[in-house]
């Protein structure tokens, strides 16, 4: 009867354990899988995609199985005609199971094309080819644009001379700080007019009489004075 209820022990616990069948799935899933049929679609055709990336199928790199107070419940009936009648029993009882998976991978295709953008590269470097005096016209386009810098330039500084030169109107109240100017000198004519030299940004001499309030009468350049020999 021991040996009876052993090998019935034994045929239930390797139906419980497969360990051998779970390394088989796993050699199995190891292998390289075929392409999808989305991804074998495209490498058929003439028209090759320019980016393709194929993950064909779903793989789990590890399943854990965790089993706690595994108990399990046997009854055993054996007769031998009307000489051996056997009756035994086992009860298996599991508390806790734990599952744990992990590393799955899921089928994905991605197709990339760039046929359009190729074709308007390509479209734009033989018309460029067929006609190169387009680039001469652009050459030309970035000279005039220099050159109209330079202009702007010139005419700003240009700009704030007569602004300058507009703050210092006869009549016009002095305003040193407004027309850019640097007092150099104050003294008073035989008419109790004042007489100032001024230096400009520029570094020009000027020479501004005003009257006691304030309001200039005339203005006049100073020639530099030549350093002694």
């Amino acid at each position: 009867m021991s040996k009876l209820l052993t090998g019935a022990l034994t045929a239930l616990i390797a139906t419980l354990a497969i360990p051998a069948q779970a390394q088989d799935g796993r050699s199995k899933q190891q292998q390289p899988s075929p392409a999808s049929p989305l991804a074998q679609l495209a490498m058929a055709g003439s028209d090759q995609p320019d980016v393709l990336l194929d993950i064909p199928n779903l793989s789990v790199e590890e399943i854990t199985l965790e089993v706690e107070n595994l108990q399990a419940n046997i009854s055993l009936d054996a007769r031998l005609a009307n000489l051996l009648k056997l009756t035994a029993g086992a009860e298996a009882r599991v508390d806790k199971v734990k599952l744990s998976i992990k590393g799955v991978r899921a089928q994905a295709t991605l197709i990339v094309r760039l046929d359009n953008v190729r074709a308007i590269i390509e479209r734009t470097l033989q018309t460029l080819d067929n006609n190169p005096q387009i680039i001469d016209r652009l050459m030309s386009t970035v000279d005039n644009t220099v050159g109209t810098v330079g202009g702007v330039a010139g005419q700003a500084v240009g700009t704030v001379g007569g602004v300058a030169m507009a703050a210092l109107g006869n009549g016009q109240v002095l305003d040193l700080a407004r027309a850019g100017l640097t007092e150099l000198s104050r003294t008073t004519n035989s008419a109790g007019q004042i007489v100032r030299q001024v230096r400009r940004q520029n570094g020009q001499l000027l020479e501004v009489v005003t009257d006691s309030a304030n309001k200039i009468i005339s203005t006049r350049q100073v020639p530099a004075t030549q350093p002694a020999k």
